[in-house]
């Protein structure tokens, strides 16, 4: 699927294309052997193609982030729209929290309206940045419309208070684990996994949830909930994990420009 042309803010995503594509090449070995290895039915040239429209989503990420900075908390409803949103909130009027899970897929930095659209508190579970200015930034644009941040190391603590009300906790649960202890097949690769979030909702019964955040016209997403077990406790070891990434891998396969094609999510592979 091609990415669509946008209107403002389209000159400045045309110059972040131009500088981190054309003029810097930023990490195009990484993204162009990714794409290589999770597609080896493509040709070089759709590989090509496929990650020009990856550095055109990822330049209009940038550009759409003074959006998020200055958009006004009413005008939120034209920017994202929720499929399947009581999926959520019902368990949580059973006083089940819920965890939710997705990828590096469409506009993650659309958690942050999630408080102005959902009935109940809103946690999400992010990996702080190295760079301290950029980490205090995307702090402050996180935060922006009510959701409650919490380290990857302070969510279980949260979750385990069991006087704290039900929410939601937003997991991006596709990053490379400190130490690949487990192992799914991801897109063609052996992949190491999170299995942390598994256990905790093993630990607290929490409902399991799938999101997905895909394009509209515009400057508008969607995000779209689904079900991934509401019985945690009776799954197999590692199915929730390989649900997750099942799921994932379909819409990556589906769109594929529209996942972080940069992060070194292969790093062991990589250096091989």
């Amino acid at each position: 699927m091609r990415i669509k042309s946008n209107p403002h803010p389209a000159g400045f995503a045309w110059i972040i294309y131009f500088l981190l594509y054309r003029v810097m090449r930023y990490r195009y070995a990484e993204v162009i052997q990714n794409l290589s290895r999770s597609f080896p039915e493509k040709s070089y040239g759709e590989i090509r193609r496929t990650a020009i429209d990856f550095y055109r989503h990822f330049s209009r990420l940038f550009a759409e982030m003074p959006l998020l900075m200055t958009m006004p908390r009413r005008h939120i409803g034209r920017r994202l729209v929720l499929h399947n949103a009581s999926l959520i909130e019902d368990y949580q009027a059973q006083g089940r929290p819920v965890i939710v899970m997705l990828g590096h897929y469409g506009n993650w930095e659309c958690l942050s309206m999630l408080p102005a659209l959902l009935r109940c508190p809103v946690y999400g579970v992010f990996k702080p940045l190295s760079n301290r200015f950029f980490d205090r930034l995307m702090k402050r644009i996180r935060s922006r419309f009510g959701l409650q941040l919490l380290t990857m190391e302070e969510a279980p603590r949260y979750l385990l208070q069991r006087r704290l009300p039900p929410g939601a906790y937003v997991f991006v649960a596709d990053q490379s684990p400190p130490q690949g202890k487990h192992m799914v097949d991801f897109l063609h690769q052996p992949t190491p996994v999170i299995t942390g979030t598994e256990r905790l909702a093993k630990a607290v019964d929490a409902a399991v949830v799938y999101a997905v955040i895909r394009r509209q016209e515009g400057h508008s997403w969607e995000m779209c909930f689904s079900l991934i077990t509401d019985q945690p406790a009776t799954e197999a070891p590692l199915e929730i994990t390989r649900i997750f990434n099942a799921r994932l891998e379909q819409d990556i396969c589906q769109s594929p420009a529209y996942w972080l094609w940069t992060h070194r999510r292969w790093k062991t592979n990589l250096r091989s």
